[in-house]
């Protein structure tokens, strides 16, 4: 890969090696996915800000554009138009020793990367503008919204560890005031702070990480570099040449993992999650969901070269994996709230996607965290239309609901059944995956996997039984949503289904062959249905109060106060 350090600050470089036959890329569609939700935050600070309606217009038409630019990229590379791996780069800071540059790499890993991230956005924007529309701050809400997914494009985009960094920051700025958006209420104030100081330390440990990587891909006497394509070069060479200690890159790299165990919320620092629910529901939709939380996954992906020949760092971080899994999968059989029963979910799913990190497979982890965008958002944008409805979030008060909210109720139960790795819809094909590789590996994590899968499985039973179905708890007056807020949830069960047939993973990583293993596909499968069923005949025609209290006790107590974790 050519590096950008010697472009001049003005110039403007087009770098493309050995990859896909095809065109380069103009820089300004890379330009139009980053800036379109930029240009919307100007437009509404300063212009807008008191015509609510036009706010919210001018924020989805912009993501809209970004979405649309997204999509033309991905949709060059995928038919070959384009030559992959290439960077559009600009020389942004020059100093003796180090030279920055701002720069977009585009390759199977972005390009994926980017279209779900602006597609779920594009679809969280338009059903915001029915979920939001009694809101007296609705164009603060669009400034911020469109804020955040300028920041996430970033991260996605950029060529080098430096510019990442700075948008990395960039997010958890725009999460603190998405969080923190009904600032009145005492606990959305509290969740904010509490999300942005778990994820400071986190990222402190990162920060260090990046200069200690900074500097070890200096040891083969090379310049040292933040960008990324030079850093895999000077590390594997230095490696091979024994010029750099394996142990203390081991060090860089578990570091760096610091950003991933903060962001994508893993064991112990998954705290910040179940509290940022006070955000709208949108919001955790899009940040909780989707994008955020995934940006740790997606880092660990763009760098997954620091640890690739590290099996000690691989171990450890496939526990770190599938013990989030677990104990997220245990602290969601308690939980009354649906938003939170979906937040501790999302845990469990990232801790798959690490898992298989650990496993050694970048390209099985992107694979679930892409099919996981779907359906979870999906699972958030459900939980907002109930609540929408319901004017509640505790499962307790609902009951009965299909029926007069069947679209809600079908689309719900989809992306329940995606989840669960229900054939033939998405998860089933990204999670069993993941079982497979952790099968194939000789590891206890395969079995810790398996139950974490039936724990799914039977949580999500829960909260489709009591919230569905089951007699009516409560007065309520449930009343289907609004067009604007279905098409969307429509939009992406289509994706819930059909994303498993799309072969992302030969897109990622050409000649990749899926691990068939249908002894451990069987397996997952009857565990999975078996918790479904469990979970259907012990909540269908539950009361008002969780059967669990009877059948855990004391445990259900010690879950109810998260393992005392936090107090920790």
């Amino acid at each position: 890969m050519v590096s950008a350090a010697g472009l001049s600050h003005a110039a403007l470089a087009v770098a493309a090696s050995g990859g896909t036959e095809g065109a380069l890329v103009s820089p300004w569609l890379p330009g139009v996915a980053l800036f379109a939700p930029l240009a919307a935050v100007v437009i509404i600070t300063f212009i807008t800000q008191r015509e609510k309606h036009l706010s919210g217009f001018i924020a989805a038409l912009c993501m809209t554009l970004s979405f649309g630019a997204a999509t033309k990229l991905f949709f060059q590379a995928r038919h070959g138009m384009i030559q992959l791996p290439q960077e559009i780069s600009w020389t942004w800071l020059s100093v003796p020793g180090m030279v920055i540059p701002f720069g977009y790499r585009l390759d199977p890993l972005s390009l994926l990367m980017l279209l779900v991230v602006t597609g779920v956005a594009t679809c969280i924007f338009i059903y915001s503008h029915g979920y939001m529309k009694d809101e007296p701050g609705y164009s603060r809400y669009f400034t911020y919204l469109s804020l955040f997914s300028f920041s996430m494009i970033g991260i996605v985009l950029a060529n080098n560890m430096a510019m990442l960094f700075i948008f990395w920051e960039l997010v958890a700025v725009s999460s603190y005031l998405l969080i923190g958006y009904w600032y009145e209420k005492p606990s959305a104030g509290a969740a904010s702070i509490k999300a942005f100081i778990v994820n400071r330390i986190a990222d402190f440990g990162m920060l260090i990480g990046i200069l200690m990587v900074w500097s070890l891909s200096g040891a083969g006497g090379a310049p040292r570099t933040f960008h990324f394509g030079d850093m895999e070069a000077q590390i594997r060479a230095a490696l091979l040449s024994g010029a750099l200690d394996p142990s203390l890159l081991a060090v860089a790299a578990l570091l760096v993992f610091c950003g991933v165990v903060g962001k994508s919320a893993q064991f112990p620092l998954y705290v910040w999650l179940p509290d940022a629910m006070e955000g709208p529901t949108p919001v955790s939709a899009l940040m909780h969901a989707a994008t955020m939380v995934a940006a740790g996954v997606y880092l660990f992906c763009r760098v997954f070269f620091l640890v690739d020949q590290l099996p000690g760092a691989l171990a450890f971080i496939s526990w770190i994996g599938v013990i989030t899994a677990l104990l997220a999968g245990l602290l969601a059989l308690v939980q009354n709230d649906l938003k939170k029963i979906l937040a501790y979910s999302t845990v469990s799913q990232l801790g798959y996607m690490v898992m298989a990190l650990g496993l050694c497979s970048s390209t099985a982890a992107m694979y679930h965290l892409s099919t996981h965008a779907f359906f979870k958002a999906l699972l958030f944008l459900g939980a907002g239309s109930v609540i929408h409805g319901l004017h509640t979030q505790d499962i307790w008060e609902m009951g009965h609901v299909w029926k007069k909210m069947p679209w809600t109720a079908g689309c719900f139960i989809i992306a329940t059944l995606a989840l669960c790795g229900i054939w033939p819809l998405s998860g089933h094909f990204s999670k069993d995956e993941i079982l497979v590789l952790a099968s194939h590996s000789g590891s206890d994590v395969y079995y810790v996997a398996l139950f974490a899968a039936g724990l799914t499985a039977f949580y999500m039973a829960r909260a489709v039984c009591v919230t569905f179905f089951g007699p009516q708890r409560g007065h309520h007056h449930a009343h289907e949503s609004p067009l604007v807020m279905l098409l969307p949830m429509v939009i992406l069960a289509v994706l819930s289904v059909f994303a498993g047939f799309f072969e992302l993973p030969d897109f990622l990583e050409k000649g990749y062959h899926p691990l068939h293993d249908m002894t451990v596909v069987y397996t997952a499968t009857s565990i999975s249905v078996a918790g479904l069923l469990l979970g259907s005949m012990l909540y269908l025609k539950a009361g008002t109060v969780d059967p669990l209290i009877e059948v855990l006790k004391g445990f259900y107590r010690f879950l109810k106060h998260g393992y005392h974790l936090e107090d920790f």
